[in-house]
């Protein structure tokens, strides 16, 4: 046992010796020899270990010896830990001035990158990092502020949001990007300016609500003018954002007039998705995932003129495809997956006639065949079609041999489904037919002796996996 543990510490520090960012303050501070040498050390270890899980079966002493190496390496990985939490802080307080990318990941000691408060940083108009474009800071799960800070920090105070907002204002004055995961950050640097993506992944709502508070003055030689926060963002992620609620999110959307991208997910304190829309004509892409009271009905959809792709997963209030969702005209591929109250896609569905991909995974009520659809024509964008675990679907719909342009259909864990119509025959574009997991089906669709076979015969690659 001790050897096993012992293994997989060696592994993490190797890995940790090998990073790209230890290797970084490796050529900053003058030791990367050392620091290889230690790598090599640690891969002898690692050799020597494997041998030695053997011989401790039959001997005390290798396993007193294994069990002071364990020891010896968590406090090496510990050491390594605090160095690099030094090293990266001391890094920044001395401002790399040519750094352009930056990433802080898995330091769990970290508590606070400066010493200095807000406004107590000693310099003070020039910025931290001039040049720096890039910042993604990963599982630091005690980093709850940028600055060193004696007093606990409340989610809901506006006591210091002056205070932080004038401190961030020389902060990044290039950064773009911006990316925290698992990091409790409630107070920081804010980033008004961001023009590419922001990622907030686990973490607090407070910076964010910050920055939407700003305003930024962007001087050129001859004009100065004022723009919102955040108003040149092409790409937002939210995911389990402490805070996140219905007027928050709307407040901050309703400032991204440039987004394209938009990820909502695990946001529980949402309830509508309303009101920001008609600030967002140029949004192209939009995902809403687990927000277990968000109702998609009330949303307004005709203003998305231009989103070409539409994922809604785990929504529960889904029961049919919201009405709004037929002003989707550019609408090119649209994703339902685990939505277990979704019956229907009439009347929406026939609509979306610019939807060249249609994918639908996981819903337990969902009727495929209903009466509605049985008119539905001329639908020629199509080209990829994919249905997966849908226990109602005992047959396919009759609307799928107008699917002419149809080039790759994917059936997965239909339970139910025991036999292919004769309309496969008219899907003459069809390259791909993909089987998995549907067992009535592997049978019929044997190759030249299944009872369907002459259904799918004229199909290029017919593949069927029972996994």
């Amino acid at each position: 046992m001790a050897e096993a543990i012992a293994f997989d510490v060696a592994g993490g520090l190797a890995s940790k010796l090998s990073s790209l960012a230890l290797s970084q303050i490796g050529l900053w501070w003058n030791f990367k020899d050392d620091i290889e040498d230690l790598n090599n050390t640690i891969s002898t270890i690692k050799a020597v270990l494997l041998d030695a899980e053997e011989q401790s079966m039959t001997s005390n002493l290798v396993k007193n010896w294994l069990e002071k190496l364990k020891d010896a390496l968590y406090d090496a990985d510990d050491l390594l830990d605090d160095f690099s939490t030094e090293a990266l802080r001391k890094d920044l307080l001395s401002g790399n001035k040519l750094t352009k990318e930056l990433k802080i990941s898995n330091l769990t000691e970290l508590e606070y990158m400066e010493d200095h408060g807000p406004n107590g940083r000693q310099g003070d108009t020039e910025s931290f990092f001039p040049s720096l474009k890039v910042l993604r800071l990963w599982n630091c799960p005690n980093m709850k502020s940028w600055w060193r800070t004696t007093k606990p920090i409340d989610d809901d105070s506006n006591e210091d949001d002056t205070t932080v907002i004038r401190a961030s204002t020389m902060a990044f004055p290039c950064l773009s990007s911006l990316d925290i995961k698992y990091c409790p950050l409630t107070s920081m640097p804010l980033y008004p300016s961001l023009n590419e993506k922001l990622k907030l992944v686990n973490t607090s709502s407070r910076p964010l609500k910050q920055t939407i508070k700003m305003s930024i003055t962007s001087t050129t030689p001859s004009t100065s003018t004022s723009s919102l926060p955040l108003s040149k963002l092409k790409s937002f992620h939210a995911e389990n954002i402490e805070g996140l609620d219905t007027h928050m999110l709307d407040d901050c959307l309703q400032n991204m007039t440039s987004l394209e991208r938009c990820f909502i997910d695990s946001c529980h304190l949402l309830e509508s998705l309303s009101g920001w829309q008609q600030h967002l004509i140029g949004l192209k892409t939009l995902i809403i995932k687990d927000c277990n009271e968000v109702d998609l009905e009330g949303m307004q959809w005709e203003p998305l003129k231009n989103l070409s792709c539409l994922v809604i997963d785990n929504i529960p209030k889904l029961v049919s495809l919201p009405i709004g969702i037929q002003h989707l005209v550019q609408l090119k591929s649209l994703e339902i997956r685990n939505c277990s109250g979704l019956r229907s896609l009439f009347p929406v569905f026939q609509h979306l006639t610019s939807l060249e991909e249609f994918s639908i995974r996981n819903c337990n009520e969902l009727e495929l065949s209903e009466a509605g659809m049985q008119i539905f024509q001329g639908y020629t964008s199509l080209r990829a079609l994919w249905l997966e675990t849908i226990p109602k679907c005992q047959r396919l719909p009759e609307w799928l041999q107008h699917l002419t342009n149809l080039q790759q259909l994917y059936l997965v864990d239909l339970p139910n489904l025991t036999s292919l119509p004769d309309e496969m025959r008219c899907l003459t574009s069809l390259e791909e037919l993909c089987i998995r997991q549907t067992h009535q089906l592997e049978e019929r669709c044997r190759k030249d002796i299944g009872a369907d076979w002459h259904k799918i015969a004229h199909i290029a690659t017919v593949t069927i996996e029972d996994f």
